[in-house]
């Protein structure tokens, strides 16, 4: 048999894809997950709000056991190596430039020397990261800057701490989508915001929902709890009868959770209080004005999608709850009225409300459309194909989501509605409405696009485990204004924990 060789080309091609080829860094292992500690900060190197994009910039930040702070090194060549970012996917990049003071970002391809980095020890004990297309600079903190959000750039190498970097080996970190994290999410929002004793009406009645969603998810008995203190903190605060409260809406969400409470505990009270509250407020907020609908505001002239969809699914509980069918044929007349005003069935988008101009006397429908809206009507049109079978809620449902996620936010991540009291909250709700509708459907058409949303706003949380509601941005260090706000990725990650393909 004669002696068999490998031509030497093939022979290099080995060992330069194991990584033998050529000496490595000291200290620096190919196939190790790292953080990259600025030398002259003390903060990460970090993918900018988390993004998953190609392109997105790179920055410095505290450390938030985030993976967009976490890089896999690999080798490539003699003291050559990638660094992907393990919360997108994606390599850390130098922009091609001739200038100095050159930006760097992330690109999902692994094309030419721009992703390729040169790592040297450096005489402060850390090492400088040279770009292979820029031998004559490094990666560093542009400007000195040592603040979170710090922008990062490549310049002139030269032997200062803002262009030395510690690495230290890490791990990933554990994914959005499990009981553990929204367990821990849940609960540093709980505790930080002192959520179980805390003021509100409309804002408290949503947050009693979304630990009611815990429960529905999880099961677990300690949400029941905690929904009970909440309760009787409720009622001591805003008393027994909320008819005082001329919002409508207020009062349909204050239902919400007492007839959902009544269908996870099996509690008379809170059944008979929802019911009695939802009748006082539909008697008073129906009128023939417009052809039906429900007043969003006692003594205003408007009617809002706020009251419309939160009263149908108020209706649609109250039925399943009492066995009294006269609640669905509540639900289906406000559904059918929405048609003529708030709801577009061709597109699936809900308009705001409909008023009288006062400068023309006619009537004016305010086309301004919220994940709130949204959210609602496509939670009524879920319960009502259950209730009734009946197709064209179902095509209404999938128009409803389709349009959020396609028109409003184009499949990317939800990054708005952060502005004054209320709207901080609104994303909460539609991610509990995708749950049912994915649950109750079998349609996994939002299931994806849930998930990216789920993972950007987890890696965007700060180290107190609080996220805000600007989900593709970063939250800063420190406890948000908005207990409200912070709420929404709560609902976000217990809604999304159980939907899969």
């Amino acid at each position: 048999m004669k002696p068999f060789y490998l031509p030497s080309a093939i022979t290099m091609a080995l060992f330069l894809t194991t990584g033998y080829g050529f000496a490595q860094t000291a200290g620096i292992k190919s196939g190790t997950i790292y953080i990259l500690q600025s030398k002259h900060s003390g903060k990460l190197l970090d993918v900018h709000n988390s993004s998953i994009d190609n392109g997105a910039k790179v920055d410095c930040w505290t450390d938030t056991k985030s993976d967009a702070q976490r890089w896999m090194v690999k080798h490539a060549g003699k003291d050559i190596y990638t660094l992907t970012n393990l919360g997108s996917g994606k390599l850390l990049h130098v922009a091609s430039s001739a200038a100095d003071s050159v930006n760097v970002d992330q690109q999902d391809t692994n094309k030419g020397n721009d992703t390729k980095w040169k790592i040297v020890a450096d005489k402060d004990g850390g090492f400088q990261l040279q770009p292979v297309s820029k031998p004559d600079m490094a990666l560093g903190i542009y400007n000195n800057v040592i603040t979170d959000g710090a922008k990062i750039n490549v310049a002139m190498s030269s032997a200062i701490s803002s262009q030395s970097w510690v690495f230290a080996k890490d791990k990933a970190q554990e994914k959005a989508l499990t009981l553990k994290t929204a367990n821990k999410v849940f609960e540093a929002w709980y505790t930080q915001y002192k959520i179980e004793t805390g003021r509100g009406f409309w804002d408290k009645a949503e947050m009693m929902e979304i630990v009611l969603d815990a429960y529905e998810v999880t099961k677990d008995k300690k949400y029941l709890e905690k929904f009970n203190a909440m309760y009787t903190n409720f009622i001591t605060r805003n008393k027994a009868d909320w008819m005082y409260n001329n919002f409508n809406d207020d009062i349909a969400w204050a239902v919400l959770f007492s007839v959902r409470g009544y269908l996870f505990t099996g509690s008379k009270t809170y059944l008979e209080k929802g019911r009695e509250q939802f009748d006082k407020m539909y008697a008073r907020a129906l009128t023939n004005k417009y052809g039906g609908g429900l007043n969003w505001f006692e003594t205003k002239t408007s009617k809002n999608a706020c009251i419309q969809g939160p009263a149908m699914i108020a209706a649609c509980y109250l039925a399943q709850a009492t066995g009294d069918k006269t609640y669905y044929d509540k639900a289906i007349d406000l559904y059918k009225w929405s048609k003529s005003y708030l709801f577009n069935p061709a597109t699936g988008k809900i308009n705001d409300n409909v008023d009288l101009d006062k400068n023309t006397g006619g009537i004016r429908v305010g086309t301004w459309s919220s994940t709130y809206n949204q959210g609602t009507y496509l939670g009524a049109a879920v319960m009502l194909y259950t209730f009734t079978k009946d197709p064209a809620y179902l095509a209404d449902a999938e128009k409803i989501a389709h349009y959020a996620r396609n028109e409003m936010f184009k499949g990317k991540t939800m990054d708005n509605e952060d502005g004054g009291n209320d709207l901080p909250g609104f994303k909460g709700i539609f991610a509990r409405y995708a749950r049912m509708y994915t649950m109750s459907t079998k349609k996994t058409d939002l299931v994806d696009w849930l998930q990216l949303n789920a993972k950007v706003a987890y890696n965007n949380r700060n180290s107190q485990d609080l996220i805000q509601t600007r989900w593709a941005t970063r939250t800063a260090e420190g406890r948000p204004k908005s207990a409200f706000g912070s709420s929404t990725a709560v609902s976000l990650l217990m809604n999304t924990l159980p939907i899969k393909k």
